[in-house]
């Protein structure tokens, strides 16, 4: 039987929480014949290889292992190797809801030329609620977020796929999205098609990779405009002179100092200021990433 639908993650170094998104699909409304599950492991470390050797599941589990070579690099291999029509991306973070793949399939039936994007809550813990509660957290503009959105494969194929010079982390999936819209793709937005996407809450031990992303997200971003210099580039970034004057503004040495001293450093969870510090600290760090290349030019 074809395949209608093909859903894609992309993973390095989750192991456990791999395990419970896959576990997640285990229940789908939609007909196991009709959908597989395709997962790329960007060279992991923690196990994850053997895990997904080890998992049992009653649906199609297709593996794909790959030396690190970043998010776009590992969903394009996983979509020319889909069977389905259909793509349906999730991250490894994400526990789908029973209906997931049964309503982005649905709504491709009623919407053809469409990227249907799927409602993305934000959960406390690694675990599906009885009932999704919105957060503000949940709020996106994005016309293309990985995290729980599907698109024809013959659509991606026409845009060119991920754009593999984005090898760190960030923008890859928007910048496919402005393409795939450039193609007169219309998005549409299912709030039946849950995801419950799942952050572990931050740790002071967690500060020196939050920064460190923030610098990587700095550079995908300034790649970002170089490759889409038009403004809803500009605006999702912040690579703008309103936006690069404010961040000059907060990010002055006795601001860092404030958000530097805030942070609490007991290794414990982060309370509600010590967060907002820390977050505040990786903005800082991400603008003056930009800058300075901006700089160089």
């Amino acid at each position: 039987m074809q395949r209608k639908i093909s859903l894609q993650i992309c993973s390095y170094n989750r192991k456990d929480l791999l395990r419970k998104t896959l576990g997640s699909l285990s229940d789908q409304t939609f007909s196991l014949a009709e959908y597989e599950v395709i997962v790329v492991d960007d060279g992991s470390t923690d196990g994850t290889s053997e895990m997904l050797q080890e998992f049992k599941a009653p649906y199609d589990l297709i593996l794909i292992r790959q030396e690190k070579s970043g998010l776009a690099a590992g969903r394009n291999k996983g979509i020319k190797k889909a069977e389905g029509d259909i793509i349906l991306f999730i991250d490894d973070d994400v526990l789908a809801d029973p209906n997931l793949i049964k309503e982005h399939f649905l709504f491709h039936e009623r919407h053809p030329n469409s990227i249907v994007k799927g409602w993305v809550n934000h959960v406390e813990k690694a675990e599906r609620p009885a009932k999704p509660k919105w957060t503000w957290k949940d709020f996106s503009t994005a016309a293309f977020w990985t995290s729980n959105v599907s698109v024809k494969k013959s659509d991606l194929l026409k845009a060119g796929l991920f754009d593999e010079d984005f090898k760190e982390y960030g923008w890859e999936d928007l910048e496919l999205g402005l393409r795939l819209k450039q193609l007169g793709l219309a998005t549409r937005y299912n709030p039946k098609a849950i995801g419950y996407h799942y952050k572990k809450k931050l740790k002071e031990t967690d500060i020196p990779s939050l920064l460190k992303q923030a610098e990587a997200k700095g550079r995908t971003a300034v790649l970002f405009v170089k490759k889409q210099p038009v403004w809803r580039a500009k605006l999702s970034t912040g690579i703008h002179p309103a936006r690069l004057a404010l961040d000059a503004f907060l990010s002055n040495p006795l601001f860092l100092k404030i958000y530097q001293n805030r942070i609490s450093r007991n290794g414990k969870e982060l309370n509600f200021w010590s967060k907002y510090c820390a977050q505040s600290l990786a903005s800082a760090y991400y603008f003056k990433t930009i800058r300075k290349i901006l700089s160089q030019r």
